[in-house]
């Protein structure tokens, strides 16, 4: 059964990190949402906005690897969720961002509850 928390965290990649410099910025950023974590069972999942000129810099393998490296190392991160934009977001598209994965938590926890507190595939996906 699980018995942690579920929590989304938001990140935007500022404009001025290159591709060189992603993986430094990445692992301290999530590394420092994993010390958010309350407890062992708090599941955390993670969406980044990042430009795609970062992206496209360091190639699918690549970033694939940093991402794996990350969430190897915290034990709570989920999942990260790489969104690519051609320019960084306002305001209030980040609080738009925010308002989605507000609504995705609450459909894990409603599909948590209803199976008595085991998180089980998603049906409508294929």
């Amino acid at each position: 059964m699980i018995q942690g928390q579920f929590r989304s965290s938001i990140l935007q990649v500022p404009a001025e990190i290159t591709p060189l410099k992603f993986r430094g910025y990445l692992r301290k950023e999530i590394e420092a949402v994993q010390a958010t974590a309350q407890n062992e069972e708090d599941i955390i999942i993670v969406r980044v906005f990042v430009l795609e000129k970062v992206l496209f810099g360091l190639g699918p393998k690549k970033v694939d690897s940093i991402l794996q490296g990350v969430v190897g190392k915290c034990p709570n991160i989920q999942r990260i969720e790489l969104e690519a934009l051609i320019r960084p977001l306002s305001a209030e598209e980040m609080q738009e961002a925010a308002n989605e994965a507000q609504e995705m938590l609450q459909a894990l926890s409603e599909r948590v509850a209803a199976s008595g507190g085991k998180l089980q595939p998603d049906s409508r996906r294929g």
